[in-house]
């Protein structure tokens, strides 16, 4: 009775009575020590080596009983041998078992993420959650730090995104873990948002740097959707399919991120019965796609047809360009010159706004050197178009007309943004630069807000 007598199933048994009572019980019940180096590899799970073949010889049936340390004459190395005769993979200094705490940095880009994106965080499934874990992940490695298989994985950023609101007051539910709060994050979560934002920038920098100069970053899986057709889209090897599947994500986390039920209607059953291409080119060629089911990635169905256009009848393809540029003018931006040109661009072109905007109920924000928000620019349009050039607040004409003759009003959110303030057409309002500067300065400001948000609802 030796280790050549061990079998598989006898290895196996070992490793489910590992997983049952624990590595701590199972090392003590049979008197061994950590692997340091050696580890068995089976389903996903790491198992010491050494231990695992000594309980196993146990396993063998009647006669027969666990080994013990001592019983192994040539070492780790011996029981390394029955594992690899046996067609078991044994790897050297696994990853370890618990991945290591948060540092500073890391911190600092979930908590610059979780500014601008708060509170509709993107899903764990979406390419910008997956992008700011890369990111994370690479912060991490610079630094020595070490995890295991879902070492900084999107889910575990996730998590920490969703732990980080037990310290946002603004916040109504309780965040996870808030039972445990720690110096670190509460420290970083308070920083001003201007040092915040350079820190940020300067970690980003020094990623950048590392990974120019040959710095490895480890890989991890993708999370994948729920859904059947959208696990099969993203899987297949076909370009346009795959896409399809990105874009499918993208418009899922739109609505989500609009309150919105973000189910996919009977896009998945057509993809099945009449092919992804078949799928994409009703829609570009029916309009269907709305303005307000294109995500700010600028994912879309036309996008996929101008990506891929010899794929595709040359009508289509026109159409697809000609709505990709009407899907960057009425994109969100942050930048009040150019929002200002997108609606003038807007009032231009009646046809845009026969859609009614559904707006942003949690406008993103961007920070810089102050916090800033993105503005729909149909928003702003639909409401300049909707005061006909009158104040919204005097129901006085607008004082002057600008170059494109259009009447000069500026948009005032009744509920600021700031303040939580959904950027649509029911919070805002057209008004003269006077009643503008009253209703943020004046000492009247309640009153005449109360006055303007009476007036809206009047109309």
């Amino acid at each position: 009775m030796g280790l050549s007598d061990i079998t598989a199933a006898a290895i196996n048994a070992a490793c489910e009575e590992y997983d049952e009572i624990g590595k701590t019980n199972f090392l003590k019940k049979y008197g061994f020590g950590i692997s340091k180096v050696y580890h068995l590899f089976l389903r996903g799970n790491y198992y010491d080596s050494k231990a695992i073949v000594g309980a196993a010889h146990g396993y063998l049936g009647q006669g027969y009983e666990p080994l013990n340390n001592t019983d192994f004459s040539g070492g780790q190395q011996h029981a390394v041998q029955v594992l690899e005769r046996l067609g078991f993979n044994v790897v050297e200094n696994p990853p370890p078992i618990r991945n290591p705490d948060w540092s500073r940095d890391e911190l600092i880009l979930a908590t610059e993420f979780y500014f601008r994106h708060a509170p509709s965080i993107p899903g764990k499934t979406t390419r910008t959650l997956a992008a700011l874990a890369d990111d994370i992940r690479a912060a991490a490695t610079m630094q020595g730090l070490v995890g295991n298989q879902t070492f900084r994985n999107a889910n575990g950023v996730y998590m920490k995104l969703m732990e980080l609101r037990k310290y946002d007051d603004s916040y109504k539910g309780v965040g996870l873990g808030h039972e445990r709060v720690r110096d670190i994050e509460l420290e970083v979560f308070t920083l001003p948002e201007t040092q915040l934002l350079l820190a940020a920038r300067d970690i980003r920098t020094r990623v950048q740097a590392f990974l120019e100069g040959g710095g490895q970053v480890p890989n991890v899986e993708r999370l994948l959707p729920k859904s059947e057709v959208l696990r099969e889209l993203l899987a297949s090897n076909d370009p346009i399919e795959k896409q399809l599947g990105e874009v499918l994500v993208d418009w899922q986390e739109t609505k989500r991120s609009t309150g919105k039920y973000a189910g996919l209607g009977r896009d998945p059953g057509k993809i099945r019965q009449d092919g992804a291409r078949n799928v994409v080119e009703k829609r570009v060629r029916s309009r269907a796609s709305g303005f307000d089911e294109v995500s700010s990635s600028g994912q879309s169905y036309e996008k996929i047809v101008v990506d891929h256009a010899d794929q595709f009848p040359d009508d289509v393809v026109k159409i697809a360009k000609d709505r990709l540029a009407d899907f960057k003018l009425v994109m969100p931006t942050d930048d009040r010159d150019a929002l200002s040109d997108k609606v003038d661009s807007i009032l231009s072109r009646p046809d845009i706004l026969l859609e009614v905007p559904a707006g942003n109920p949690a406008p993103k924000k961007e920070l810089s050197v102050g916090t800033t928000y993105m503005r729909d620019p149909r928003v702003v349009a639909y409401t300049q178009q909707r005061a006909r050039g009158v104040c919204d607040l005097c129901e006085e004409e607008a004082p002057f007309r600008k170059p494109y003759g259009t009447p000069y009003l500026e948009t005032h959110h009744v509920l600021p943004l700031a303040e939580g303030g959904p950027d649509t057409i029911e919070n805002c309002a057209a008004v003269c630069p006077n009643c503008h500067r009253a209703l943020h300065s004046s000492h009247e400001k309640g009153r005449l807000t109360d006055l303007l948000r009476a007036r809206l609802n009047a109309n």
